[in-house]
């Protein structure tokens, strides 16, 4: 999973801020899963929208690609 931003402003008391993580452990050889995963969003992000790509693949290298956005609110 990967979440950024683009040209979001940084402003006073604010830190840029990015995540990317692989979520596998618990995932391996599992028909079906329900994925539930936390992500702590520092309250010093930047206000605005994040772009948001979650990259799922399966035990024989099948991806399926979604790609949508987050929304940081104050």
């Amino acid at each position: 999973m990967n979440i950024h931003a683009h040209g979001l402003p940084v402003n006073e008391g604010d830190v840029e801020w990015a995540f990317d993580r692989d979520f596998e452990a618990g995932y391996h050889e599992e028909i079906a899963v329900e994925f539930h995963e936390h992500i702590d969003v520092p309250a010093t992000a930047p206000v605005g929208a994040y772009h948001m790509v979650i990259t799922i693949e399966d035990e024989n290298g099948i991806t399926e690609v979604i790609d949508t956005h987050l929304d940081v609110t104050p």
